[in-house]
């Protein structure tokens, strides 16, 4: 048989040239339709956009090595090369390391597969190509936190505002996540939750802002693409195709130091005590935060009205001014709050009798204070309307945000830990 390639004589058993490589043409002229050629993986625009049956056309040469069916484990011609050793041990989503190239998939959502293949090229030298990486769809994953002393938290969505937190481990749906390369865009995934299932797809909202990170209807849509990369050991960066590298998809918290009535003790955040004024009133601090912060009424904002411990300052609504209410009770209002006439002073909550607030002053007893001593300067503030079985306690609260930040490889917030579940 003479090869159409290099004329070379061939017999006619041999399916290659014996000359160069390249496959011999069957006696009939045509390709088999089992020819492992029509699945090269170095010539992805071969492949069909949509899922379908391979195409029943010549193709180029093949490695000689038949496609394997779809299964739920790795395949490997060979070792990988000495940058790939360092891989995530089992039960991680094998991304290949940063500083090593990847090589793009095509995959159908409900068959994938992880396969090294070899090339041949120019006379037949092999070469090995990078992982790919195709997620199977019956895998789940959770997203955890690297916080410190947070470690056992993950990423959970929340299903009626599309919105992402940050909670403890449970394994519920909402915390499972199938991540899937993308078909048609090199290095690319797709994030979809197990709650919502495949008809939503993680995706930076176009808010103008361009942080806010949730769920929203799968598209072809360059917000819901994302890129994983790793940083170190079993930490990955997640990155957006829209936003670029610039920003990743970062998790941190926000301290809150609100104030609750709680049952009397000699906890630290039940310790007063009074730092005169210069003009008139007091800056009231706490033992738990020390001399740093003050009791600070928020006179603007999301929290307007609420009671927190904020960073003491020259502000008025930090001074209060403590007026006597009789039977060594006393009302407390700020000075901001009597010079400008608001007419409002400390009270409890008559709803949520845990909760303070600043409201209309008037003669309630949720707002008629009195100060316990304790030990030295330090005092208890109970109301006339709990008695003195519940105390102002200073508490603190962690807000957790997912957010699209600055990208930082220093920046604990951006490290994820990719697990699998199953």
């Amino acid at each position: 048989m003479i090869c159409p390639n290099c004329k070379a004589p061939n017999p006619e058993v041999n399916r290659f040239c014996a000359g160069c490589g390249n496959r011999l043409p069957d006696p009939a002229g045509v390709p088999s339709p089992d020819d492992p050629t029509l699945y090269f993986p170095s010539r992805p625009s071969q492949q069909p956009s949509q899922p379908q049956p391979p195409p029943q056309q010549q193709a180029p040469p093949p490695p000689q090595q038949q496609q394997p069916p779809p299964q739920q484990q790795y395949y490997q011609q060979q070792p990988p090369p000495p940058q790939y050793t360092n891989q995530p041990a089992q039960g991680h989503i094998p991304v290949p390391p940063a500083d090593a190239p990847k090589k793009k998939s095509k995959v159908l959502r409900w068959m994938i597969v992880i396969i090294l293949v070899p090339l041949v090229l120019f006379g037949g030298a092999l070469l090995a190509m990078n992982f790919l990486v195709i997620k199977q769809a019956n895998r789940s994953y959770m997203l955890g936190d690297r916080h410190k002393g947070e470690e056992k938290k993950v990423i959970e969505l929340d299903p009626q505002s599309g919105r992402l937190f940050v909670n403890i481990s449970d394994r519920d749906k909402a915390q499972l996540w199938q991540i899937t390369p993308d078909s048609g865009v090199e290095d690319s995934y797709r994030f979809v939750n197990r709650e919502t299932g495949d008809a939503e797809s993680l995706e930076v909202i176009d808010d103008k802002v361009d942080f806010n990170v949730g769920i929203n209807e799968s598209a072809e849509d360059d917000g819901q693409l994302w890129a994983i990369t790793n940083i170190e050991g079993d930490n990955y960066q997640i990155t957006n195709n829209w936003l670029g590298d610039s920003k990743a998809l970062t998790h941190y918290k926000e301290t809150y130091r609100f104030l609750r009535m709680r049952d009397s003790g000699n906890k630290e955040g039940q310790l007063w005590k009074k730092i005169p004024a210069k003009g008139g009133g007091f800056y009231i601090v706490n033992k738990r935060y020390g001399d740093g912060f003050a009791l600070d009424a928020v006179y603007s904002g999301e929290f307007l009205d609420k009671l927190k411990m904020g960073k003491a300052g020259k502000y008025g609504n930090q001074i209060w001014l403590m007026k006597p209410d009789g039977n060594n009770f006393f009302t407390l209002t700020t000075k901001q709050h009597d010079t400008e006439k608001k007419n409002r002073s400390l009270d409890v909550d008559p709803a949520k009798k845990e909760f303070v607030k600043m409201a209309q002053t008037g003669n309630y007893s949720g707002q008629k204070w009195k100060m316990i001593p304790v030990s030295g300067e330090y005092f208890r503030l109970t109301t006339e309307f709990l008695g003195d079985g519940k105390s102002l306690e200073a508490v603190t609260f962690f807000k957790y945000y997912v957010e699209m930040r600055k990208a930082s490889n220093e920046d604990k917030g951006q490290f994820w830990v990719i697990d699998r579940t199953n």
